[in-house]
């Protein structure tokens, strides 16, 4: 036993030993040459480095990326690391990974972007977004060719959408959890503003999604703003409208 103890702590020490020492520069030259990632500014070790900025397919791009390997993972069969970096002058934090199934992961994600930038990245057509929305995952993961899971929150303070007329929504809470029935499950409400919303978002084992919101319009209100809320949902004998929509996933592009 102590023979295989010994030989178990030299492979250990030895894989120690590598990642701390090897330079982060010949790594990242590799992700540059093979991935849509552009890394510039690199300096430090595989262990724990730094870059100036990280350009994703030549649009996104991050400032200030810092890492930090976290050796126990390989323990449990993933590659991961802390990251810290910034988008457009806010802060992310979050533990970054791959697990030895081929799952990337995302662990206790805290960011922080505005609405009119989320929608430039999501390439939202006609509608404008404002306000601030602010990103708290506590794990999400996925994998090509299955359903994303995820929990956690998303808060959009001062949410405004504008398409001919503007309809402010107060602040919106989006709360992501995992069940057996639904991978992922997204509970959906707000506070204040000219329309109320209570709902939900799901997406289901047979690849699947149902999106099921109730819009209440407010004494704030305007003609125009209820005139829009009828164009796609379905107006109730009390004044409320009922979005309801379901279907594949392969429809809205997401499998």
């Amino acid at each position: 036993m102590k023979k295989k103890y010994y030989i178990f702590t030299a492979i250990a020490s030895y894989f120690l030993l590598l990642i701390a020492t090897i330079p982060a520069k010949p790594v990242t030259d590799l992700i540059n040459d093979n991935t849509s990632i552009t890394l510039q500014g690199i300096s430090g070790t595989l262990w724990s480095g730094k870059a100036y900025t990280a350009s994703i397919n030549n649009k996104t791009q991050l400032k200030n990326i810092e890492w930090s390997f976290n050796l126990w993972k390989l323990l449990i069969g993933q590659i991961s690391s802390d990251i810290k970096t910034q988008y457009l002058g806010n802060s992310i934090n979050a533990e970054l990974g791959l697990s030895f199934l081929g799952r990337y992961f995302v662990n206790n994600l805290s960011a922080t972007i505005s609405a009119k930038d989320v929608a430039e990245l999501a390439n939202i057509p006609l509608a404008q977004l404002s306000g601030l929305i602010s990103l708290s995952i506590d794990h999400a993961q996925w994998k090509q060719g299955e359903l994303p899971m995820a929990s956690g929150q998303l808060n959009w303070k001062d949410a405004a959408i504008t398409v001919s007329d503007t309809a402010s929504l107060g602040n919106v809470l989006i709360t992501l959890d995992e069940s057996e029935d639904h991978l992922l499950n997204a509970d959906i409400k707000n506070q204040g503003g000219d329309i109320k919303i209570t709902g939900s978002a799901k997406l289901v084992l047979e690849a699947d999604y149902d999106v099921n919101l109730k819009l209440s319009p407010t004494a704030s209100a305007s003609s125009s703003i209820r005139q829009s809320l009828g164009l796609f949902a379905k107006k109730q004998p009390n004044g409320d409208y009922l979005f309801k929509q379901s279907g594949p996933l392969n429809q809205i592009g997401l499998m």
